[in-house]
């Protein structure tokens, strides 16, 4: 018992072995209800706690040390307070965002810390244009998905004097004084090499970045999100009016257009990939490219999630009812088949009713080819139902 005991205590600390700690401090912002930044920190948090190798600190246990260490609340205005809070807090990674609005537009930037080095480890910026409602559930996860999948590697900041370069969009090449390096961005360099060149960030239909000035040394990030040397701009048209809540979702997630209800047009849209989002219908051929000086016009099927939900139900209602006329048809069969059995083991008992015996095995057998016949038609409906309601589940999943 004791051995088992032991064992289970290993396989345990194995389970948790690959786990990453993270606290998170409250947000801060502007323009933007105190309360309402403290439910986008705890919903940003059970978004993190939904992400497997991850275990995100206690709220209350890190509002007892930053309070005990002299802090006024649990959230920070400057990086240097967040890397002393990442410190104290002692889990292997601190989270920290700011949220500003301005206008309808939610701009996000939010920070992720390497607490053994306070260094920072990965920047995250995201633009939200819906509502509150719709940042505190689709915004967070989208922010948490965006600051924890794309982190920089390890290596970065374990090493002192690495300098890592993402560039939105990626793929673009990197000069440092007259020598064009080897590969694309994302990309990792030599601080010490880079510090006192030029540096020229370069990709065909953007405007060239020059790097004037390296982040300071808390950081080993630097993020560049290029220009497009022309506005790559285009137009999307419906061929039916847009029904309410309808969105246009760019393809990494980063960008989303609410489109007003009963438009037919959108116009001013950059040239890529979209994708159409609701959170009252199910859109199938909502998938549409942008291109430059274009209007792309799109005639996708839109259903409301309530009438299919009726439709699943309809469906279901129907395959049960062939099922119960199927099972009575197979059940009367069997009757048949078992009664003519109990008539021919009658044959030998009593010789002068033989003919009604007979005359009523005759009318018994009459009989089975009609429910054969009817169970066999059975057969299809219940398939085409089940198909369908199968059909309905699977769009109300997606």
């Amino acid at each position: 018992m004791h051995k088992i005991f032991l064992t289970l205590i290993f396989l345990s600390a194995l389970s948790w072995a690959d786990d990453h700690t993270i606290s998170v401090l409250d947000f801060t912002g502007e323009g933007i209800h105190e309360e309402e930044l403290r439910l986008l920190s705890e919903q940003f948090r059970i978004e993190l706690l939904k992400m497997d190798t991850l275990r995100v600190m206690d709220y209350e246990d890190m509002i007892l040390i930053l309070e005990t260490s002299g802090y006024e609340s649990p959230s920070c205005n400057t990086v240097s307070c967040a890397v002393i809070a990442s410190m104290l807090l002692d889990q292997e990674w601190l989270a920290s965002a700011h949220i500003a609005k301005i206008g309808d537009v939610f701009v996000i930037e939010a920070r992720l810390f390497d607490s053994h080095t306070g260094r920072v480890i990965n920047v995250a910026t995201y633009d939200h244009e819906l509502s509150l409602e719709g940042l505190q559930t689709r915004g967070m996860h989208n922010l948490a998905e965006i600051l924890l999948s794309t982190r920089v590697p390890m290596e970065v900041h374990q090493r002192q004097n690495l300098l890592y370069i993402k560039t939105k969009p990626s793929g673009a090449m990197v000069r440092v004084g007259k020598d064009t390096l080897s590969g694309n961005t994302p990309m990792a360099l030599d601080r010490v090499l880079v510090e006192s060149r030029p540096i020229i960030i370069l990709k065909n239909g953007f405007q060239p970045f020059i790097v004037k000035q390296l982040p300071e040394d808390i950081s080993d990030i630097l993020y560049i999100e290029l220009q497009h040397l022309v506005p790559q701009i285009g137009h999307l048209s419906f061929a039916d009016p847009a029904p309410e809540g309808l969105v246009i979702v760019s393809s990494d997630g980063d960008d989303r257009f609410l489109v007003e209800e009963g438009a037919i047009e959108f116009n001013e849209l950059d040239a890529g990939q979209y994708h159409l989002e609701s959170g009252d219908f199910i859109i199938h051929k909502g998938e549409f490219r942008i291109r430059h000086r274009r209007t792309t016009q799109i005639d996708p099927d839109i259903y409301r999630i309530s009438d299919i939900e009726k439709e699943r139900d309809g469906y279901k209602l129907k395959r049960n009812l062939m099922i119960g006329v199927l099972s009575i048809t197979v059940g009367y069969r069997g009757y048949l088949y078992f009664e003519s059995e109990k008539i021919y083991d009658q044959y030998g008992s009593k010789i002068e009713e033989g003919d009604s015996r007979h005359q009523k095995i005759e009318e018994l057998d009459k009989q089975k080819p009609i429910f054969d016949g009817l169970s066999i038609a059975m057969v299809f409906p219940i398939i085409y139902y089940h198909a369908k309601y199968l059909q309905m589940e699977r769009w109300l999943n997606q």
